[in-house]
C-alpha cells in the first residue's frame, strides 16, 4: 500500500454557481409594475426604466433594481408571488384560427360595408387602407389566441394597437371604436363559416368571444396607459 493510500481521501466538494441577480422578462416586469407590456417596452426604449438586452437580443429586467425604481417613487413593490399573473387560457381552436385567416379579405369587406354615408358616426370613417392593416393585424391576434390557446402570448400586440392610439389624444379613441366593429366582423364571418359546415372544434365559438375579449381588453390597457402618460400621471411616473 502506498503512503497515499494510508491517508483518507477528501471528498470531492461541489461548488454552486452564482446564479447572478434575478431577472424578468418584459410581460413579468409588466406585471409587477402594474402597467401594460407595450408601457414596459416603451419606458425601456426612453431608457426611462432600468432595463438590458441578453447575448439574443431579448429585453430583460433585473427585479432588485425594479424594486428599487418602484421603492424610489413612492411605491411599495410587491411580493415576488404577485410576480405571476394566473394563466387565463381558452380551448385551442386551429381549425377556427387557420378559417379566420383565410377569411381576412372578407372580414375587411365587412368592416367597410358597416359605414354608410347616410348613417352618422362619432368618428370619421377610416380609410380601406387603415381598415385593412388594422383588421388584418386583430384577426393574427385572434387567430394567434385559437391556435394555441394562450390569449395572452399575443396580447402585446393588442396593447401596441391601444398605446398607439392613446398617445394620439382625442382622436385616438378610433382605435377603440374601429376594433369594436371589426370583432363584429370577425364574429359573424365565423359564424357564416358554422352555418356553411365549415369543420371547427366544438367550442369554436365560444373561445372566439374569449379571444376577442382578451385582445379588447388588452387595446383597453394599452389606451389606458398612454393616456395616463398624456397627462403625466401615469401609475408609476419616472422620475
Amino acid at each position: 500500500m502506498s503512503d497515499d493510500e494510508d491517508w483518507p481521501r477528501a471528498r470531492a466538494t461541489r461548488t454552486r454557481r452564482d446564479p447572478g441577480p434575478r431577472t424578468l422578462t418584459a410581460s413579468e416586469a409588466a406585471a409587477l409594475l402594474g402597467v401594460s407590456v407595450a408601457t414596459v417596452r416603451m419606458w425601456a426604449d426612453q431608457g426611462r426604466l432600468p432595463s438590458h438586452r441578453t447575448v439574443g437580443g431579448h429585453r430583460r429586467f433585473e427585479l432588485e433594481r425594479l424594486r428599487e425604481w418602484l421603492e424610489g417613487r413612492g411605491a411599495a413593490a410587491p411580493e415576488p408571488r404577485r410576480l405571476r399573473r394566473p394563466p387565463q387560457d381558452i380551448p385551442a381552436c386551429p381549425l377556427l384560427a387557420r378559417e379566420l385567416n383565410s377569411r381576412a379579405e372578407a372580414i375587411v369587406d365587412r368592416v367597410l360595408e358597416g359605414y354608410d354615408e347616410e348613417v352618422p358616426t362619432p368618428l370619421p370613417p377610416p380609410s380601406p387602407p387603415a381598415v385593412r392593416r388594422l383588421a388584418v393585424r386583430f384577426v393574427r391576434v385572434l387567430a394567434s389566441a385559437l391556435e394555441t390557446g394562450r390569449p395572452a402570448a399575443s396580447a402585446g400586440r393588442a396593447e401596441l394597437a391601444g398605446l398607439r392610439g392613446g398617445l394620439q389624444g382625442a382622436p385616438g379613441t378610433r382605435v377603440i371604436v374601429e376594433h369594436t366593429r371589426i370583432a363584429v366582423a370577425v364574429l359573424l364571418e365565423a359564424e357564416d363559416a358554422r352555418q356553411a359546415g365549415v369543420p371547427m372544434e366544438r367550442l369554436a365559438i365560444p373561445a372566439l368571444h374569449a379571444a376577442i375579449d382578451h385582445a379588447q381588453a388588452a387595446v383597453a390597457r394599452g389606451f389606458e396607459q398612454a393616456q395616463a402618460q398624456r397627462a403625466g400621471t401615469p401609475g408609476l411616473p419616472p422620475r
